[in-house]
């Protein structure tokens, strides 16, 4: 028995429980193996709060609700797996490349279905009758955030939470429960080398079938292209690929001197997990775990063409927006219009950087130095000299 508080109840009684607040007697029989390991794990590894454990227990419930409502409504409407999607756009990258910023600026076009934060952590329908009332379901976002914010404070100025701001997928991703994810909040590493023997490629199928699911709710429109990003999907292109082979997919890719993203990541990770947990997690190997991502990445593109993806430098993107729209609009097949950057410009006016306060962070303060940094990435930064996509001087 642990020290800590702990998530008391079994995946078996978590799952009856979601039966009967929904009152959808369907029994998940795909939860069972993943959701047991995820407890398990959570429990021997997340050092919980008392409020942190009974927080990360509505978390996991709501994602019970969501999976049976998502699977009442398959059943009911089979024809929702039919419905054909634009190819998305996916932003692909690193966390603390400009990746959230390209998000919001682009959802800010009008010109592509996003998914506000409710929208991800509530994906599926109460009633099972689209144009639903969706009050709930934003209340329901708007009161976790609130308790997150307060909780960890220090998170709103690396990447404020709101229920109506664009948000990852990674919240969609996390109810297919193959989802690394899962781990993002609150440590959970034997899930995670669980998972990594698992077939990835679940969580971009139940993406896939959910962005047809919110279609068929009133939620997105049909004739626009979905705008997706999510700092996992990083070298995880194959599964993404293959799961949206019917539409196609693009991938964009955002990319920044990795001297700023790894402490910067690290700091916002940290903020994340105290949410949940007095303990700080431990940073030190991120050096190494965020270069093993970005080259496993770079090793699926030597064996696709160029075209097939299209690269973004994040101080291009701080500097010259129109130009980044442009190629971007181009690469997709889109066409910008007048609206379009009238749109843009209004929404870099009204999100000045650091506007929620300043963010700053060194590398020592997470138990690794810039040459780690540099060592680990030295293939990635000869990559990017050699394409010539950044000029990066350190």
């Amino acid at each position: 028995m642990s020290d800590w508080p702990t998530i008391r109840d079994s995946a078996d009684e978590l799952l009856n429980e979601a039966r009967a607040i929904t009152g959808i007697d369907i029994i998940d029989e795909e939860a069972m193996v993943p959701l047991s390991i995820l407890l398990d794990s959570y429990n021997r590894e997340t050092r919980f709060t008392e409020e942190g454990a009974v927080m990360k227990r509505s978390y996991v419930l709501r994602i019970l609700k969501n999976r049976l409502r998502m699977k009442r409504d398959l059943a009911a409407h089979p024809e929702i797996l039919d419905i054909e999607l634009l190819p998305p756009l996916l932003i692909n990258s690193l966390p603390r490349t400009g990746s959230t910023k390209m998000q919001k600026t682009l959802a800010a076009t009008g010109d592509f279905n996003y998914l506000p934060y409710w929208m991800c952590m509530n994906s599926a329908s109460e009633t099972g009758v689209p144009s639903e009332s969706i009050d709930n379901r934003i209340a329901d976002i708007q009161q976790y955030v609130n308790w997150f914010t307060k909780a960890s404070p220090e998170v709103r100025f690396g990447h404020d939470m709101s229920p109506l701001e664009p948000e990852e997928e990674a919240y969609v991703l996390m109810q297919s429960l193959f989802a690394a994810t899962l781990a993002g909040f609150a440590t959970a590493t034997d899930y995670v080398t669980w998972l990594n023997n698992q077939d990835q490629g679940i969580q971009y199928r139940y993406l896939r079938d959910t962005l047809k699911y919110l279609t068929w709710q009133g939620l997105a429109d049909p004739g626009k292209p979905f705008l997706l990003k999510c700092v996992a999907n990083l070298g995880l292109e194959a599964e993404i690929v293959d799961a949206f082979s019917a539409s196609g997919v693009n991938l964009a890719y955002m990319h920044r001197n990795p001297l700023s993203v790894v402490p910067s990541a690290s700091r916002l990770g940290r903020a994340f997990r105290r949410a949940y947990s007095d303990i700080d997690a431990d940073m030190s190997g991120r050096p190494v775990r965020m270069a093993g991502q970005i080259m496993r990445s770079l090793k699926y593109r030597e064996s696709h063409p160029a075209e097939f993806f299209h690269d973004i430098c994040y101080d291009k993107a701080r500097t010259d927006m129109r130009s980044v729209i442009d190629g971007l609009y181009q690469y997709c097949g889109l066409t910008a219009t007048d609206q379009t950057y009238e749109n843009v410009a209004r929404w870099e006016s009204d999100n000045p950087k650091n506007k929620h306060g300043d963010w700053s962070y060194t590398a020592e303060e997470f138990g690794f130095t810039e040459e780690d940094i540099r060592r680990e990435f030295a293939p990635y930064n000869d990559w990017i000299e050699a394409v010539g996509i950044c000029n990066w001087t350190s």
